[in-house]
């Protein structure tokens, strides 16, 4: 072969890579344009592709990535690479995209998976053309498909059989936080969606392609959105200013979708460039409008970016079941049950604890016992549970002197977070009976179902108001005067107890 026609190909070769292959692609020996390479193609010879995954941004990668699947396919040729029309073949089916390229049937494609190093080599290739597919793994990004020759030009003209290409990947993990404390019916709970956007499709001469980038959350049917709650706006950049005509909002009571539109894109991929940390913040509102049987509210943002199929799916910004084994982001509600028990007993002098009111409060240790913040609000809660009237007071009802079954103040759909503690707050004794003023600290005794909520209990017992019925006709003055005082002591510690629970 005459030098030029070598230099033809390996000029076209060149081109042709640097054309195909986005700058998060490029391989650890880029192509370059040489004046000369006297270098035949052996089309005799096989070649082996190397892919080395790596996370990070395009020139910063932080590590590699294990369990990515790539597959490998030749691009079906008129010509051989062997040849200045075969170089000139190959300019023309990179220009097309790798989505226009005709496969090549008769080869068997490969798929392999990075290993531990981020590594997968796919062996014994012919000489030709290839196209690269990259599949979802997790929450990484997803490289378009991309085209490489084997053999492939070096930085000094020469030819390699056995490239190695590094696809930089970036990890991205929204987040949902839900403001719902003490939401029940009729009440509003703010969502705060955060979505990193990925860095795009980057090539060579520094150009950078966000194709989509798209937001929806899938409200559960007890909740509906509130029209015209949405906000959205970038954070980690120093100049975050979005334009109305960035992004649609569009929804139907239930589901809400915000899609950036072809200026938001370009808006993106402007900022993007120089922050690594931009992300898309969507807060909106939605109201509940029901406790499902289960008592959770689940929610899930979904975020769509380029060249992935499936959505990432956001996770709790704050975990609130412990070991989160789900995306969801959940309120949770729950049942409690106070039991009245009088003097340590279900039933005491034929009577029952039936009348004793409660609320229920977060609460924390202090001393040997636990104590209601200042300002703290009752948990809202129905004294029924298919009813829709909202109540923070709930009075223990039934018991049975007869088969010493003690009176049970009961409260539904409660809005109980599990990372949070909870007090029962006596309010009102049972006649004959002083108010316990020790907040009594619930227990979960009932774990929740797909069906059935969980159960929180007590048992909160109070003592007679007996003192002075015990007290003898005639007695010293002395001795009336300071039981009555420490009587008056005691109802005052209550009374301030209470106060303080309603403040």
């Amino acid at each position: 072969m005459s030098n030029i026609s070598t230099k033809t190909f390996a000029l076209a070769a060149a081109a042709a890579f640097a054309t195909a292959t986005p700058l998060a692609l490029a391989p650890d020996l880029t192509p370059v344009a040489v004046a000369q390479n006297n270098q035949a193609v052996d089309v005799s010879k096989t070649g082996t592709l190397t892919i080395n995954k790596q996370e990070g941004d395009p020139g910063a990668a932080t590590g590699t990535v294990e369990g990515t699947e790539f597959t490998v396919e030749r691009v079906q040729m008129t010509n051989g690479l062997n040849t200045a029309a075969g170089w000139t073949e190959a300019g023309e089916i990179v220009s097309a995209g790798a989505g226009e390229a005709t496969i090549d049937t008769t080869f068997t494609a490969q798929t392999k998976a990075t290993d531990a190093d981020g590594v997968a080599a796919f062996t014994d290739l012919p000489v030709g053309i290839y196209k690269v597919t990259e599949k979802t793994n997790g929450n990484y990004t997803v490289a378009a498909p991309f085209l490489v020759t084997l053999p492939l030009t070096q930085q000094d003209g020469s030819l390699t059989y056995t490239p190695t290409v590094s696809p930089k990947n970036q990890k991205l993990d929204p987040t949902k936080a839900a403001d719902d404390a003490n939401a029940n019916i009729g009440d509003q709970i703010t969502y705060t969606i955060k979505a990193p956007v990925p860095a795009g499709d980057v090539l060579q001469d520094g150009s950078r392609t966000i194709s989509q980038f798209r937001i929806t959350d899938d409200l559960q049917q007890e909740l509906t959105y509130v029209a015209d709650s949405a906000e959205v706006t970038l954070t980690g950049a120093d100049d975050t200013t979005l334009d109305e005509g960035d992004y649609t909002i569009s929804n139907d009571g239930q589901n809400l979708t915000v899609e950036f539109t072809p200026a938001g894109l370009q808006r993106l991929e402007t900022l993007r460039a120089d922050n690594p940390g931009l992300t898309v913040q969507v807060v909106f509102k939605a109201e509940v409008n029901a406790i499902p049987a289960n008592g959770k509210i689940n929610n899930t943002a979904n975020v769509y970016v380029p060249n992935r199929d499936e959505p990432i799916q956001s996770k709790p910004e704050t975990e609130k079941d412990g070991d989160q084994d789900t995306n969801d982001t959940t309120t949770q509600y729950a049942n409690v049950e106070v039991t009245k028990t009088l003097n340590g007993n279900p039933v005491e002098d034929g009577k029952t604890g039936d009348g004793a009111e409660f609320e229920i409060y977060p609460c924390a240790p202090e001393g040997e016992g636990y104590a209601v913040a200042d300002g703290a609000e009752a948990i809202k809660g129905t004294a029924t549970a298919n009813s829709t009237e909202l109540a923070t007071t709930f009075t223990a009802q039934g018991g049975d002197v007869d088969s010493a079954k003690a009176a049970v103040a009961s409260g539904f759909g409660m809005q109980l977070n599990p990372t949070v503690q909870y007090c029962a707050v006596e309010t009102k004794a049972p006649a004959g009976y002083l108010v316990n003023p020790d907040p009594q600290l619930l227990t979960l005794t009932t774990e929740g179902t797909d069906t059935n909520r969980p159960v929180y209990t007590v048992a909160v017992n109070d003592v007679k108001d007996n003192i002075f019925g015990r007290l003898p006709a005639t007695g010293e003055r002395t001795m009336l005067y300071i039981l009555a005082l420490g009587l008056v002591l005691f109802g005052g510690g209550a009374a301030y107890q209470l106060s303080r629970r309603n403040a």
